[in-house]
């Protein structure tokens, strides 16, 4: 069984040039597979295709959305996941959520509720059974993945040894006209996925996924 594929997902946007440098520089030892959504579209379908598609065998999947990692990236999270057993653990950065941001001196694995799909590292046995939810949009699905993951007894964790560089596209401060197209895109999903999560997991969904933001 080979140890780990990489599926990294191909954005439109200029900041993806940066995640392609961080390729280039010879990271991850590991092959590397491209998924091309067009810029637009369902992250979901994206990675569960590429899982599909690029699977092959490996004991993990690293999926990379448009971030920023270090040469040792890859292999420090395929060490974690064999020392803690996990299902999924991902680098930390500076969401939305505050479990997933670096805290100070703490270079731990802490599990969470969820985890979002921008860069972990996923357990490919796990993962054949839990794929993501094409029918939740948006950023519903990392709350979904992480319920379901976690209520068949897996754990899933944010680890602060590692910490990727990542910027949300509302927050970036360029006029592209793919950037704008995709912030409106996303910004439109917002209703529809509390809509969803609301048909899937009733009114106090947040209480029962755990969500915080």
């Amino acid at each position: 069984m080979d140890k780990c594929n990489v599926v990294s997902i191909v954005y439109l946007e200029l900041e993806w040039a940066d995640t392609e440098r961080c390729f280039d520089s010879g990271c991850p030892p590991y092959p590397v597979f491209y998924v091309d959504r067009k810029g637009v579209g369902s992250l979901a379908s994206a990675i569960n295709s590429g899982f599909r598609q690029w699977a092959n065998g490996a004991e993990y999947i690293w999926f990379v959305t448009n971030v920023l990692f270090s040469p040792d990236c890859l292999c420090n999270l395929i060490d974690e996941m064999d020392r803690t057993g996990y299902a999924a653990i991902t680098p930390c950065f500076m969401s939305d959520h505050q479990f997933c941001r670096p805290v100070e001196g703490c270079t731990e694995t802490r599990a969470v509720p969820f985890i979002e799909f921008t860069a972990p590292i996923v357990r490919a046995s796990v993962f054949k059974d839990y794929m993501l939810d094409e029918e939740m949009p948006y950023w519903g699905h990392d709350l979904d993945w992480g319920y379901r993951v976690r209520a068949a007894g897996h754990k899933i964790g944010v680890y602060h040894g590692e910490q990727v560089g990542h910027s949300y596209i509302r927050n970036t401060k360029n006029n592209n006209r793919i950037t704008e197209r995709r912030y409106e895109l996303r910004r439109k999903t917002n209703a529809s996925t509390r809509h969803a999560l609301v048909n899937k997991y009733g009114s106090d969904w947040k209480q029962v996924l755990q969500w915080q933001g």
